[in-house]
């Protein structure tokens, strides 16, 4: 730890500039809490949406929430990771996406994600010396509550980062869905998202992913992740009847929205079969409005599933299905472009996200 400060980006709020900041590496931490010097933190699409100002959101704020780094100090309690594998300085890992009480009305629920006393990394104030919260930084601190995960040598840094929140997302979705092996799966949106849902449906028992986007590299991507059919939304003048033709007039088994358009939903209940389940994950933000027809619902026996953050054991199955699957699917491909961390380079990590020139930028500290 140079000199015991962390350099940081902090975002002040929507159309005010970011600016660097030197944070106090604090030289005690709490009985189970550590110290992680940052590798890599890849920029997802609710960074952009609170950078944008899309959301109400806590400034100043270290945003960030995708990330991998290596221990440099650990609490005296701290000694095992979610797996029960011993910690020590210097592994590599990464962690749950939110810190919990594990006492709390909702975590006793089954709900940790939930939790009354719920920490975020990368969503948080950044305040004093606990104030290294999230991944535009070159260190952060670990809290009580979170669950680490000890990175399998196979899987890279670029793999690993993206898995703490758009892998174990998806896996999150598919466990509450209670998915099994199935005939047909659609996705809508193949952001990363979208491409891990086609790799893990498939992995896990789909046997045709049908995948939807309206940008045509996405979709040639999506087949590389294991969809068997691509529609472009744009061009497509029904997808609907599509979808009938493809399932030979039966519908998906599960549709799994990741846009973050509320404008797909209707149309994504319509591709279901009798009995089929959509899974709700993308169109998050609030005022994100949709009409549904309620005898569809009822008369088609359809479960609708929404499902915010996850569960530790989420990112666990993420990192297992990719351990899996490697060899099979092009993981890296989902990382583009690599940014320095410095102002010039979050901004143009962040724009580069915008454009949709990548699925995935990052942002390493020490590029």
């Amino acid at each position: 730890m140079s000199n015991n400060i962390a350099s940081t980006i902090i975002f002040n709020g929507p159309k005010k500039p970011l600016t660097e900041k030197k944070i106090s590496i604090p030289q005690k931490i709490g009985l189970y809490e550590a110290i992680v010097k940052i590798s890599l933190t890849t920029i997802c699409g609710s960074d952009v949406h609170t950078w944008l100002g899309h959301r109400p959101f806590p400034t100043p704020a270290i945003l960030g929430h995708e990330i991998v780094g290596k221990i440099v100090k650990l609490g005296k309690n701290l000694r095992f990771d979610f797996n029960g594998k011993k910690l020590n300085v210097g592994d590599r890992i990464t962690w749950s996406m939110t810190a919990s009480c594990q006492k709390c009305f909702f975590c006793k629920k089954g709900l940790p994600q939930k939790c009354i006393n719920l920490f975020k990394y990368g969503h948080t104030k950044s305040v004093g010396n606990l104030g290294l919260t999230g991944g535009f930084a070159n260190f952060i601190i670990i809290r009580k509550g979170s669950f680490i995960f000890k990175i399998p040598n196979q899987i890279s840094d670029e793999e690993a980062a993206p898995l703490m929140c758009a892998g174990a997302t998806i896996t999150n979705g598919l466990d509450e869905a209670n998915f099994s092996k199935c005939n047909f799966v659609v996705v809508q949106g193949c952001g990363a998202l979208g491409l891990y849902a086609c790799a893990f449906t498939k992995q896990l028992g789909a046997k045709k992913i049908i995948a939807i986007d309206i940008y045509n590299d996405r979709l040639s991507l999506a087949k590389e992740f294991g969809a068997d059919y691509v529609i472009n939304a744009k061009q497509e003048n029904n997808i609907i009847k599509k979808i009938e033709k493809i399932t030979k007039g039966i519908g998906a088994d599960y549709v799994i929205e990741v846009t973050g358009s509320p404008k797909v939903i209707d149309q994504g209940i319509k591709f279901l079969r009798i009995g089929g389940k959509y899974i709700l994950l993308g169109a998050i933000y609030p005022g994100s409005k949709f009409v549904l027809d309620s005898s569809e619902i009822i008369t088609k026996c359809i479960q609708i599933i929404g499902m915010h953050n996850y569960k530790p054991e989420a990112l666990d199955l993420a990192i297992k299905l990719m351990l899996k699957t490697q060899n099979k699917y092009p993981y890296k491909k989902l990382v583009g472009t690599q940014c320095n961390l410095t102002l010039d380079g979050i901004e143009d990590a962040l724009k580069s996200f915008q454009s949709k020139k990548t699925t995935r930028p990052s942002i390493k500290p020490n590029l």
